[in-house]
């Protein structure tokens, strides 16, 4: 795989996982009662987050790996069966609670507290975990050692940062998206995503099961 393949690849996958075009209507949702400089801020705050989470796994996530004696195919597995179950949900239309469920939880739980915290979804569900999600968590992780060369991890940032403004783009704006394509259009869209989602997700098995077999018969 040349360099240009891995920026593809590396480019489409994180499209593909955070699925900015199905994130509009969260975020039209949880900014409506924003104006459109408060809905910048938001944006870019949430952007902002989002790319250092992502970087923390980019640089660091093979010495988390190594400190737990995780094995880069036992997180091809793990993370190719996260995919599949995401795409599943995708297909079939269902509410993935790591987009909506952390913030109602901490409502929840601060019924009395009507602070600026709550009424700001920058950070979660936003930042976390609607954009920088277990998916592109997963996603960075998995593909870091298939990078062709030794910078692999600066291809990956390049592709992080390619696929947050792209994702920026759209967010910034979802309202005259979400009435052009309609939420027929947005489901249509959803559902492709997640048939990329979950073909991303069988390669991955296959590509963390190869070499535990190979060896299994070797030995």
């Amino acid at each position: 795989m040349d360099i240009m393949a891995f920026l593809i690849l590396a480019f489409s996958s994180l499209f593909a996982v955070i699925d900015p075009l199905g994130a509009i209507p969260f975020y039209s949702g949880l900014t409506s009662h924003m104006d459109h400089n408060q809905k910048r801020k938001t944006l870019l705050r949430a952007l902002g987050v989002s790319f250092g989470v992502l970087m923390i796994f980019v640089l660091f996530g093979y010495q988390v790996l190594d400190v737990f004696g995780i094995t880069i195919n036992a997180f091809r597995i793990a993370g190719g069966i996260i995919f599949f179950g995401i795409g599943l949900d995708m297909l079939q239309s269902k509410p993935r609670r790591w987009r909506t469920g952390i913030r109602k939880a901490y409502a929840a739980d601060n019924e009395e507290s009507e602070d600026e915290d709550i009424d700001d979804p920058s950070i979660t569900p936003l930042g976390i975990p609607l954009i920088a999600g277990p998916g592109s968590i997963t996603t960075v992780m998995v593909l870091a050692p298939q990078a062709p060369t030794d910078f692999g991890p600066g291809l990956l940032i390049i592709a992080v940062v390619a696929i947050l403004l792209v994702t920026g783009a759209i967010l910034l704006g979802a309202d005259a998206v979400l009435k052009k394509l309609g939420r027929t259009g947005l489901k249509i869209i959803e559902k492709l995503m997640g048939l990329l989602v979950t073909v991303i997700a069988v390669q991955l098995v296959i590509d963390g099961l190869f070499p535990v077999i190979k060896n299994m018969v070797s030995s």
